[in-house]
């Protein structure tokens, strides 16, 4: 064909990289790109996937897999196709997906009572640490907190060298992580 930068592979070529390379891979790279993607169907909605994506290649005379043009490897190309056709199915669905179907090391975001359950232990923790320190550690502990407050206006009001302000903090947060150490033994 004059004109064209690659021909196009004979119907044979087609069919022997789809049965050779490609359809062995179909479910593992399907599998891979709804992973990816946090999908996590059940077994008979993937092999429908599966077989969806195997369709998606062959229909219309193999034209999807006519675009396979071995600048990739196989998987990688089929893993792109895999995705962009799961991504096309989910926004049609509105993916609705229960958190119950889930498996729990797939949330990005931890949920909020847990967090909260564990922000309230780090405050009790906090606490219960700076309850043990000093009566002028606490104080320092106070002004720290109080993001307004330059390092100047907190050497003034402890009676130190705004130099030893830094100085100051690092020993108590240093204090402050030894006794909660302590504390969860």
């Amino acid at each position: 064909m004059p004109g064209t930068d690659s021909p196009e592979p004979a119907n044979n070529d087609v069919e022997k990289l789809f049965l050779q390379d490609i359809l062995p891979i179909v479910p593992a790279v399907v599998g891979q790109a709804c992973a990816k993607l946090n999908y996590h169907p059940g077994q008979t909605e993937l092999d429908g996937l599966v077989q969806r994506v195997v369709l998606l290649l062959i229909d219309e005379d193999y034209r999807v897999l006519r675009s396979f043009d071995r600048r990739s490897e196989p998987q990688t190309w089929l893993f792109t196709i895999a995705r962009r056709y799961i991504l096309r199915r989910l926004r049609e669905q509105g993916r609705i997906v229960s958190l119950d179907d889930m498996p729990p090391d797939s949330f990005t975001f931890q949920p909020d009572q847990e967090e909260w359950l564990l922000a309230k232990e780090r405050e009790e923790l906090l606490q219960a640490a700076y309850n043990k320190l000093s009566k002028r550690e606490q104080k320092l502990y106070r002004l720290l907190s109080q993001p307004s407050l330059t390092a100047a206006e907190i050497a003034r009001t402890m009676g130190i060298k705004r130099e030893s302000v830094y100085k100051e903090k690092q020993r108590l947060i240093k204090k402050i992580q030894k006794i909660i150490e302590g504390m969860r033994k």
